[in-house]
């Protein structure tokens, strides 16, 4: 069943809906700060800068990438696998050990002479 383009997006209304008490803050903050300063009080220098809201999406704000973080990440990828393969050829061998030595108590244990009781 398509789904019907005519209803709004809950999202979408949420998001407006964030954005518009996001400006109805900042215009208050604004307000205020102007109603402190006509007052002949100056803001403390301790408040903390305004910060951006919680519910803001990834894509308003720019991206800050690392210089290189992919070749990093290969290298410790590439060090993880080669202990990996260690661990794994390691495991093999102790298998093949130990079936050779329960082959072995096997192939005595079949070999030894009956006492004729």
């Amino acid at each position: 069943m398509p789904w019907n383009r005519n209803h709004p997006d809950p999202l979408e209304a949420r998001r407006r809906q964030l954005a518009e008490q996001e400006r109805d803050l900042s215009e208050r903050r604004k307000r205020l700060t102007e109603e402190l300063e006509q007052s002949g009080e100056s803001s403390p220098a301790h408040l903390k800068p305004s910060e951006p809201p919680v519910w803001r999406r990834e894509e308003d704000s720019p991206h800050q990438r690392l210089s290189e973080p992919i070749p990093a990440r290969k290298r410790n990828l590439a060090r993880q696998r080669q202990r990996d393969m260690v661990l794994v050829f390691g495991l093999i061998i102790l298998f093949l050990i130990v079936l050779g030595v329960a082959l072995w108590v096997v192939h005595v244990h079949n070999a030894a002479p009956t006492n004729g009781t």
